[in-house]
């Protein structure tokens, strides 16, 4: 891969939903290369203050689970958790979805393979 391409490397989009869901939009790749900037556009869309939040990783092409990637995963959930709210992830690749299962960090975070069940779960809390 050339520098030119890799240009964009992560890109997130925001997008609020229902009852004040935000839904992040993963698009690109996540490895050690750019773990500092995909923590950083995190962060400012948590900054947003909402209390729910999916990750969608549906449009990821590639993301190395390392160290890095992992203590970001667990900002994102301190973050969320101190404002009441709980993290989905959506479409997670099943590779990270198995390391986050044996190293037991899935009780930290909701997974959902349908957005429309992600956002039901979410709405359905905010009722009760």
């Amino acid at each position: 891969m050339t520098s030119i391409e890799k240009k964009e490397t992560v890109k997130i989009i925001p997008q609020v939903v229902d009852k004040g869901i935000l839904i992040l939009r993963i698009i690109g790749y996540i490895d050690a290369s750019n773990a500092s900037l995909f923590s950083r556009l995190i962060n400012e869309q948590l900054n947003r203050r909402y209390s729910n939040v999916i990750l969608d990783f549906s449009e990821l092409q590639y993301m190395y689970l390392n160290n890095s990637a992992l203590g970001i995963f667990m900002k994102i959930y301190q973050s969320v958790a101190s404002r009441q709210g709980e993290i989905g992830l959506l479409k997670l690749p099943q590779e990270v979805e198995k390391t986050l299962v044996k190293l037991g960090l899935t009780k930290y975070f909701r997974i959902f393979s349908e957005e429309k069940k992600a956002t039901r779960y979410f709405n359905e809390k905010e009722e009760k």
